[in-house]
Parts: structure tokens; sequence; C-alpha cells
């Protein structure tokens, strides 16, 4: 098979899942589309960012791509293989997690070596107390932790076992959720760096999401990101960082606190309305709090067009003399 025709290792098509829940505890069911309509691909040896605000479908999305949950519609192959067609072992054996919180990950009572070999026991492995030493030194653990427990390790050493414990089965996916947002800025940059030098070792396919848009850019090939549930703008890193099409992109980047305290605030890009997952739209999802809107945006449905080195989902994009069109990037992002 030559190189084009190699499939990606990840590939997801018209993803759609709904829920259907109370907005008020005695109000009617109403549906709540978490992602709509998303279609993603991630080439063996790359690493895509997911980026967005909270709610807009990020952790819905990985949990399908993990098979963690059926979407509604659409399909996930991982390597080829449609995922529902996978089993169990194989799944764990192509595609693993690192979760934003080891603490609930970890259970509490068990010593950190029976949690990093854990995966081994179940899945048939060999030599287990020789994998996890392994294990350990690659993540940076001394070997007497092997005997510890979770309580007694800080919070960067218990993501390092957590994600230990996902690449002992040597698996060909890692997909991260938040792994660093609840660690400290010191400790965030080591583990960024562990995963770039993991990724090296064993040639890793990642998937990284994050609210943080400067980890994004130093760990990522390419950028997907989303709104209320679709992906409004992909590009590569480069040309997204230095040229956002997307006004939602643009307005991410402008909002990046910059490390010189007297540059001040951050202008706000975005209007004041809340984003609503449970309204229905006949135009753009973002209309409602875009300072670039027109008439148009509120009517004509968004899709995916490309743009220069972007997939973006706006028809006024690219309009010479739009509000905040040549916003630069700003210089903490780097």
């Amino acid at each position: 098979m030559t190189r084009s025709q190699t499939p990606p290792m990840i590939r997801m098509t018209g993803i759609r899942k709904a829920y259907r829940l109370h907005r008020k505890l005695f109000a009617p069911v109403e549906e709540l589309v978490a992602v709509n309509d998303l279609s993603l691909e991630v080439a063996a040896g790359e690493t895509v960012g997911l980026v967005g605000e909270s709610g807009c479908g990020k952790s819905t999305a990985v949990s399908i791509m993990l098979g963690l949950l059926k979407p509604d519609r659409g399909e996930v192959e991982i390597a080829g293989r449609k995922i529902g067609a996978l089993s169990v072992d194989e799944r764990v054996r192509l595609i693993q997690p690192v979760f934003q919180n080891p603490n609930a990950s970890l259970n509490p009572v068990k010593r950190i070596a029976s949690l990093i070999g854990q995966p081994l026991h179940l899945h048939g492995g060999e030599n287990v107390k020789a994998e996890v030493a392994r294990m350990l030194d690659l993540v940076g653990l001394p070997a007497r932790l092997a005997d510890a427990y979770p309580g007694e390790l800080s919070g960067g050493q218990r993501q390092r076992v957590a994600i230990a414990r996902a690449l002992i089965l040597k698996p060909r996916v890692l997909i991260c959720d938040e792994p660093t947002s609840a660690l400290d800025v010191s400790v965030q940059a080591q583990i960024i760096n562990l995963l770039l030098s993991l990724k090296s070792e064993f040639g890793l396919t990642m998937v990284f999401v994050s609210h943080n848009l400067a980890v994004v850019e130093h760990l990522a090939d390419r950028v997907a990101v989303m709104y209320l549930g679709q992906k409004v703008e992909e590009a590569p890193t480069d040309a997204l960082f230095d040229g956002a099409q997307h006004p939602y992109t643009k307005a991410l980047l402008a909002a990046t606190l910059l490390p010189d305290p007297e540059t001040g605030m951050p202008e706000q890009l975005i209007g004041a309305a809340p984003a609503d997952p449970f309204a229905t739209y006949a135009g753009c999802r973002f209309a409602p709090r875009c300072r670039e809107v027109q008439e148009s945006c509120h009517t004509t449905e968004q899709t995916l067009r490309r743009l220069g080195a972007s997939s973006v989902r706006c028809t006024i994009a690219g309009q010479k003399g739009r509000v905040g069109a040549a916003e630069p990037k700003p210089s903490g992002c780097s």
C-alpha cells in the first residue's frame, strides 16, 4: 500500500451525538446536540489539538473516539478498522486515554506498580514487573515509587503514572483529554515535554484536548477548533496561530493572557450573549456572539470550506474590512 493509500490512524465521519435532558428540574425534556456533523482525520504519527470552550463537545468527541460512547450517527475508524468491529482487547492495544484528573483515574488503595501493570494483567502481558520498571523509568519516576500509593505522590507524579499505565500496552494512539489543566505551570511544561519524548519513543499518534492554546501551539501539528458541537476551523498549527480565519478562533487567540502585566487584560472579541447548546440555529451558531456578524449569518447554513490553509465554517471569513480581520496573533502564544 502506498503512502497516499494508507488510511489515517483515526477517521471520524459525520459524527452526531445528542442527549435528551431537562434544562431545569421541572422543565420539559429538550435535545442537546453535543457533537454535530463532526469529521476528523488524524494521520499516523500526527498530533492534532482539539480546542474550544467548555461545553463545545470536545470530551464527547474523544469518548466516541475511544469507543466509550456510541454516536447516534456516523462512523469511527481506528487504523482502518471500524471501532465497533474491534474487540475490547484489540481496542485497548490500539488506543488509550490519559484523562484530566489522575486523582479520579487512579485507585487510591492500589500501589503504583499494581496500577501501571494492571493492563498487562488484564490483557495477557508477560514480564509484568520488568515492564512496570521500564515504564517508570520512561516517564521519569524513581523505581522506589513502585511500592507507593497515589496519595503519596504529587499531582505531576500521578499524571506520569497515568501516562505510564496508558502506554504499557504499547498502543498506537494516545488520547490526552486536558492532561495538564490540573497542574502547576512549571509541572505542565514537564508533562508536555514528556509527551513529546514519548511520542518519539513509541511512534505515537496523538489527539490533545486542551483549553490552553499555548500548550496546543507547542505540541500539535494541526488544530481543530470546536464551537457548540461543530468543528468551525481546522488548519496546520502555524497557519492557524499566524492567521486564524473564523471569528471564534480569533477571539480565542485574542483572549490569551500575556506574561507582561503592563499589557493589561486582553480585548474581548466575543459578545456578552452566552452560548446556548439547547438553541436551534438556521445559520451560524456563533452569530449571537460574533462581532463580525452580518444579517446573512443568522439565516445562511454554514458549511466547511477551504480558505487558504484552513477549513473554515464561516461564509464571511476572508472578506476584507471586517471587524478584527487584521488582529495580530498575541505574542504570549509563542
